[in-house]
């Protein structure tokens, strides 16, 4: 259909509205930066995430963070080796897997994860629109969030329609300004002692109340909040230079977001009182009662309206993601050859963008009424954080098969198989406490969620294999 266009376009002396081809050669390393913060959205992650640690792992919710930091770098290895080999891949976890490891684990991974990003969107939005309606809330103006949630979502869809340089533009300046408050008002946390004194029990395992477990369970919120660190390698083909763009957005992004996640965490941990965790954890608010507390009503109102920020421009930076995800798969006929039309003008993957919006929209819409917005949030973060670490475990495994061979893949063995062996390691850890032992309904329903994807793809390989796109069965040698 699209051939038939051009042609046509060509015969009439006309331009057709879309092409297939992605505008090149704009971004810089500051510009990818920005895509994965928005990604992170750090300031998000921290109002959300910290409660959930505190509930297994305790007072040592840093701890938790720096582990899943520590897996987060190795991965980082990962993402940047595969990026400098594919230097102008947008499918980042669909093309580095079937790279590594083959044609259908690559097509079922990519699936995965770009099933994760979109739904995604509907949860960042929701939380976006939900602090928004809270704030205005407490000056008497009372707005629902799916309101908001629209309102949002147009915008998004509008800037990534325009062009990923201006949005992702935005996302650097809008995401910066949050950290830069929350950090600032943190400091200000440890600066006066919190509740008892600053002190380094914080990274102490004992305060656990379950040792190890509960680090273990804490370290899936630190993965969450660092999944998306790698949206960067998704504008590889918008990038000036991507072999050196890509893989210093993503180290410049990742050690941003580490530095302030150990930071927040720990103002939290002695806020509270290293020995009151359980109130950490029961609390639905962390962030507004600790800046409240230390910092006065002005700021935790300041820092809820940076909250609806974060939870925008990592609606902004998720879509652009999960559109160049879905551009890629598309090119190669592996999925509707639609979705690798990009507007003439722009040079943006303009129905990709269209049909995120929509799934956002069924998604929050579809879940958030049938239960409520709250139960929809946390369902999906939950099945989206296990189904990106399936990914970056498949990530893990395929940068192993790529390491036998030093003259694609150089460096010492020890870095070379070590390094993804650790990135591995940690997060099949974090994905084992994530199951087990089983969380109350429906959370328990997250795993099938991931599987169902997982067995839907397969069904569409052989779909696709039986109409004569190949998707191989073996893995590729290397």
């Amino acid at each position: 259909m699209a051939e038939d266009m051009h042609a046509h376009a060509a015969a009439s002396g006309s331009q057709p509205a879309h092409s297939d081809q992605l505008k090149r050669g704009d971004l810089r390393t500051v510009e990818a930066s920005g895509l994965s913060l928005a990604g992170l959205a750090p300031t998000m992650a921290m109002a959300l995430g910290t409660a959930f640690a505190a509930s297994e792992a305790g007072g040592a919710v840093p701890l938790s963070y720096l582990l899943a930091m520590i897996g987060s770098f190795s991965l980082a290895y990962v993402v940047v080796r595969f990026a400098r080999h594919y230097d102008v891949a947008s499918g980042v976890a669909f093309t580095y897997v079937r790279g590594s490891l083959g044609k259908l684990a690559g097509f079922v991974t990519g699936w995965l994860y770009v099933a994760a990003w979109l739904s995604s969107t509907a949860v960042v939005l929701a939380i976006g629109g939900v602090s928004f309606s809270a704030l205005l809330a407490r000056h008497n103006v009372n707005v629902a969030w799916g309101w908001i949630f629209l309102v949002e979502l147009l915008i998004v869809a509008t800037l990534n329609f325009l062009g990923v340089r201006p949005s992702v533009r935005l996302l650097v300046l809008l995401e910066l300004v949050s950290m830069t408050v929350l950090a600032g008002v943190m400091i200000h946390v440890i600066a006066t002692g919190g509740a008892a004194g600053a002190t380094w029990k914080p990274f102490d395992p004992s305060l656990s109340p379950k040792g190890w477990s509960g680090i273990g369970y804490g370290m899936i919120y630190g993965f969450s909040g660092f999944a998306g660190f790698e949206a960067a390698a998704a504008l590889g083909r918008e990038s000036r230079d991507p072999a050196r763009v890509i893989p210093r957005a993503i180290v410049l992004s990742l050690l941003g977001a580490a530095v302030f996640y150990i930071l927040v965490t720990y103002a939290l941990s002695i806020g509270y009182g290293v020995d009151h965790a359980a109130t950490w954890a029961s609390d639905p608010a962390p962030l507004d009662t600790i800046v409240g507390r230390y910092n006065g009503s002005a700021w935790a109102q300041t820092i809820d309206a940076m909250v609806a920020v974060s939870a925008f421009s990592s609606g902004l930076g998720l879509v652009t993601l999960s559109t160049r995800v879905l551009y890629d798969i598309s090119e190669i006929r592996l999925a509707p050859r639609w979705l690798s039309w990009s507007h003439r003008r722009f040079g943006t993957p303009y129905v990709g963008v269209l049909v995120a919006a929509l799934i956002a929209v069924l998604l929050a819409y579809g879940i958030g009424l049938a239960t409520s917005v709250s139960t929809m949030i946390g369902w999906l973060a939950g099945a989206n954080t296990l189904g990106l670490i399936v990914a970056y475990i498949m990530m893990s495994l395929g940068a192993l098969r790529e390491a036998r061979n030093p003259r694609t893949w150089p460096g010492a063995p020890v870095t070379r198989f070590g390094v993804p062996v650790v990135s591995a390691a940690l997060l099949a850890y974090a994905l084992y406490a994530s199951v087990i032992p089983q969380p109350a309904f429906p959370y328990n329903l997250t795993p099938i969620a991931v599987a169902g994807v997982i067995v839907v793809s397969l069904a569409a390989a052989g779909y696709l294999r039986r109409r004569g796109t190949e998707v191989d069965l073996d893995i590729v040698s290397v």
